[in-house]
């Protein structure tokens, strides 16, 4: 445990380094920022408009304004870069649904809308969607944290304000419980 958190520590202060540089005008070191937050946004994305090239075509979007917005970031303890990010990321789903429903509609209703986008592309990853839906709510919860948002263990169980091993057990029956959903 202590050398997990070392290492957290240790990423938080790299990833401090990386938002300061990178709002003094340091392309490169928005470019690191961008490796490391990439495929975790880009899953957030995906799982909300079920189309890959939109969540590519998104995802960029998403990046291209927190490169032009990086310098509004306020540095302060307790607030997540992470959680910045994702509103950006929200914010340019629900954008995305305007520009294309043309009407209004909550964050809570994506999910929903982009089952009637039409044609489904990707049944798979519909029916996995569905399937992680259909879960209890810890489940669901403790699953997107770990494999949508890619977060160790340990910070889903602080997330989730859970202990550890109690984020493993949580986790198998989610993984047995979501199998017998897929097969059914």
């Amino acid at each position: 445990m202590p050398d997990l958190q070392l290492k957290e520590k240790q990423d938080t202060e790299i990833e401090l380094r990386l938002i300061k540089r990178s709002q003094s005008g340091d392309e490169q070191a928005f470019g690191e920022l961008y490796d490391i937050w990439a495929g975790r946004v880009y899953r957030f994305v995906f799982f909300k408009v079920k189309n890959t090239a939109t969540a590519e075509d998104l995802t960029s979007e998403i990046f291209l304004k927190a490169w032009q917005k990086i310098h509004q970031y306020k540095i302060r303890s307790g607030a997540n870069f992470s959680s910045w990010l994702y509103t950006v990321a929200r914010n340019s789903i629900i954008d995305h649904y305007r520009m294309n429903r043309k009407t209004e509609i909550s964050f809570e209703d994506l999910p929903e809308i982009a089952d009637l986008e039409g044609p489904e592309p990707f049944a798979e990853e519909l029916t996995m969607e569905r399937a992680l839906r259909s879960l209890p709510d810890d489940y669901e919860r403790v699953l997107r944290l770990r494999f949508v948002e890619d977060l160790p263990i340990a910070k889903v169980a602080q997330k989730m304000k859970k202990k550890e091993s109690n984020v493993r057990a949580i986790t198998h029956r989610a993984l047995k419980k979501l199998k017998e959903e897929l097969e059914k």
